[in-house]
C-alpha cells in the first residue's frame, strides 16, 4: 500500500507538474499572442506618427513652395514695372535728347539762312552799285532807263533772298516740331 501511495503521490505532482507544464505553455502562448498583438499596434501607431509627421511635413512644403512661388512672382511684377519705368524713362530722354538735337538743327538752319540772306542782300546790293557805275557811264537819256532796270533787277535779288529766308525759317520750324 506504501507504493500504491507513494505511486499515486508521484502520480499526483507528476500530474501537478504536467497542469504546471501545460498552463506555463498555454500561458506563454496567451503572452506571445499578447505580445504580437502589442507590436502590432505599436507598429500602427509608429505607422499612424509616421504618415502625420510626413502629412505636416508635405503641408510645410507645400505651403513653403506656395510662398517662394509668391515671392517670385512679386519680385517679377516689381522687377517688370522697373523694366518699363526704365523703358519709358529711356523714352523720354530720347524724344527730350531728339528735340534738343532738332532745336540745335532750326538754329542752324536759320542761322544758315539769315547769313545766306545778308550774303544775297549784300551782293545784290553791290549789283546795283556796279550798275549804277555803269549807267553813269551811259549817254544822259540812256541812264534813267539803266538805273530803273538796275532797280528792278536789285529789287528782284532781294525777293529772291527774302523768298529763300521764308522758305529756310519755314524748314527750320518744321525741324522743331511746330
Amino acid at each position: 500500500m506504501k507504493n500504491t501511495l507513494l505511486v499515486a503521490a508521484i502520480a499526483a505532482v507528476l500530474g501537478l507538474s504536467a497542469c504546471s507544464r501545460q498552463d506555463s505553455a498555454a500561458e506563454a502562448d496567451r503572452k506571445v499572442e499578447q505580445a504580437r498583438q502589442q507590436a502590432a499596434e505599436d507598429v500602427a501607431k509608429a505607422q499612424q506618427q509616421a504618415n502625420e509627421k510626413a502629412a505636416e511635413a508635405q503641408r510645410k512644403l507645400d505651403a513653403a513652395t506656395a510662398e517662394a512661388r509668391a515671392e517670385v512672382a512679386r519680385a517679377e511684377t516689381d522687377a517688370n514695372e522697373k523694366i518699363n519705368a526704365a523703358q519709358g524713362d529711356a523714352t523720354d530722354v530720347a524724344r527730350d535728347a531728339g528735340k534738343d538735337v532738332a532745336e540745335v538743327q532750326a538754329d542752324t538752319l536759320e542761322t544758315q539762312a539769315k547769313a545766306d540772306y545778308d550774303l544775297a542782300i549784300a551782293e545784290a546790293d553791290a549789283a546795283l552799285k556796279v550798275a549804277k557805275e555803269r549807267c553813269d557811264t551811259l549817254a544822259s537819256g540812256q541812264q534813267g532807263a539803266c538805273k530803273d532796270q538796275a532797280d528792278a533787277a536789285h529789287e528782284a535779288a532781294k525777293a529772291r533772298a527774302k523768298r529763300t529766308l521764308d522758305d529756310a525759317e519755314s524748314a527750320a520750324k518744321d525741324v522743331k516740331g511746330g
